[in-house]
């Protein structure tokens, strides 16, 4: 029996009910979802599953800019330090329930723990409270000229709002259980099964904006009645799944099929994320010998992004070499200090000039622990080529495989305890990795920061900065030395930006471009 008739049949067994009455949009997914909570997790999946079932207060449109969501109507005072939001008619939860103030406050106080743009309201707030059941103010001690930009971010903790008799004083370290959501699906929760399908319906209580969808805002209107997830993890099994009709989308077209989708007729190829995927390297600083600002910036020389791109992509034009932490292309992406990774010189010269770094700054031939999600080969590609250049050199590399859920759990663990580690490739998009202050990887916080958990105070400082800075020449000037320092104190180490295309069957028609995210609102489903 082949692989692909295989899958087909636990697809058959799995099925729960019969759904030929029905119109259903099955996707192939990149990794499984683990999670429902995505204050608890910031894994992609997650926050895509949130997106569902979940919405927002605020919306970013095509052009970046936040409008209104769930908000009908808002007004800020001159002095800038009161806001009033009125919530728009016909909100319900998935259950039938009315979504309230109520539900606003404690869905944001929940946020503001966890967000690094909620943690810099907080520190401003000086009151948050109910204005009648359908409005809310929020005060502020200091004037905070991105507040709402921060509600209608796209990442990487988007304002999503539960049901407060589910996260009311909920810490963040507890996930969200009841799939009761405020979104345009409803989350099927008895047919979930882990590591196979997830499902998801429309939600019959959700009303959606009148105005025309544009990126994550406007109408998340739904026309299919069904949507499910496959975890297909084989690449080959899921581009003969598309062309046979079983699956409709694929997220990301496995780069060394992408010639043969495009040559298919009836298959549409595209990139939904314009500038791309940022590629990351995380460095744990908690665990040494990574504790060691040498050693950290010693590991950029081996980390050669041509090799990294051709080995996820099989081409260099569709990813772009790029040092800089907020992206290249964005209006903040700088490659200030990046001169050691961006290094044209021979493979020898970086080798040996990294391995001499490594050794001054007191490298003892410790195992460097190196996740490898061999289910994502974006990372996992680009992880082969870096260990290959670090054992040349001589480093002593323990690389361990998993998959991406077991990485989003072990990358939670600090310091040398047993199942610590020293490395992982991760992914950023657009929006959330062009921004110094909200993107979820830029802070140096020390214990709140992303796993890595940089510590540097200056850091800080200059992302407080910036922040607070409206003239867009001064902050692009602070960005410049925000990246330099970055670099300088080996807070992360990108590895490139890659042109991930999604694959779907021409019956599909709708869908949306949307940064950093997959959305199943405004699809429609021919045949």
């Amino acid at each position: 029996m082949t692989r692909l008739a295989i899958w087909l049949l636990g697809l058959t067994l799995l099925a729960s009910a019969p759904t030929h009455a029905e119109t259903t949009v099955r996707a192939v997914m990149n990794g499984d979802l683990r999670s429902l909570d995505p204050l608890w997790t910031i894994a992609p999946q997650t926050r895509i599953h949130a997106y569902m079932v979940y919405d927002t207060l605020f919306g970013t449109d095509e052009q970046g800019i936040s409008r209104p969501q769930m908000v009908d109507t808002w007004t800020v005072s001159d002095d800038k330090l009161t806001y009033r939001f009125k919530l728009r008619d016909h909100l319900n939860f998935s259950d039938g329930a009315p979504v309230t103030a109520t539900d606003v406050i404690a869905s944001l106080k929940r946020w503001m723990l966890v967000d690094s743009a909620g943690q810099y309201i907080a520190q401003a707030l000086a009151a948050l409270e109910p204005d009648g059941d359908k409005g809310f103010v929020i005060k502020l001690k200091e004037p905070f000229p991105q507040l709402i930009f921060s509600l209608g971010k796209p990442s990487a903790v988007p304002t999503f709002i539960y049901p407060a008799r589910i996260v009311d004083g909920l810490p963040v370290n507890k996930q969200v259980l009841d799939p009761t959501g405020s979104g345009p699906f409803i989350f099927k929760r008895d047919e979930w099964v882990a590591g196979s399908k997830v499902v998801y319906l429309k939600n019959p209580n959700y009303v959606p904006r009148a105005e025309p969808p544009s990126s994550i805002s406007g109408s998340k209107a739904v026309y299919v009645d069904r949507v499910e997830w496959l975890n297909i993890p084989d690449a080959t099994t899921q581009t003969a799944a598309l062309k046979t009709g079983e699956v409709d989308f694929i997220q990301f077209a496995a780069p060394d099929l992408i010639a043969d989708l495009r040559a298919t007729k009836g298959l549409i190829v595209h990139s939904l994320w314009p500038i791309g995927i940022q590629g990351q390297m995380r460095l744990n600083w908690t665990n040494p010998p990574l504790d060691n600002k040498g050693i950290r910036v010693a590991i950029q020389n081996f980390v050669h992004q041509p090799d990294m791109i051709m080995a996820v992509m099989g081409n260099l034009t569709d990813g772009q070499v790029c040092g800089a932490l907020m992206m290249c292309g964005s209006a903040m992406g700088s490659e200030a200090g990046a001169e050691l990774l961006l290094s044209q010189d021979p493979e020898d010269v970086r080798l040996k000039r990294g391995m001499r770094m490594m050794r001054e700054a007191g490298y003892k031939d410790e195992p460097i622990v190196i996740l490898d999600a061999t289910d994502q080969v974006m990372q996992h590609n680009a992880t082969l080529v870096m260990v290959e250049a670090m054992r040349k050199a001589g480093v002593n590399v323990d690389l361990q495989t998993v998959d991406w859920g077991t990485i989003t759990a072990r990358r939670t663990i600090r310091g040398p305890a047993p199942n610590g580690w020293h490395i992982f490739l991760t992914t950023g998009g657009q929006v959330a990795g062009a921004n110094p202050a909200f993107s979820i990887q830029a802070p140096a916080n020390c214990e709140k920061a992303f796993p890595g958990w940089p510590c540097d105070a200056d850091h800080e400082k200059m992302r407080a900065a910036w922040l607070k800075e409206s003239d867009p020449v001064k902050a692009k000037a602070l960005a410049v030395e925000i990246q330099r320092h970055a670099m300088e104190i080996g807070l992360a180490i990108p590895y490139g930006q890659y042109l991930m295309p999604a694959v779907w069957r021409d019956s599909l028609q709708g869908v949306l471009n949307v940064p950093e995210h997959v959305v199943f609102w405004n699809i429609r489903k021919r045949g």
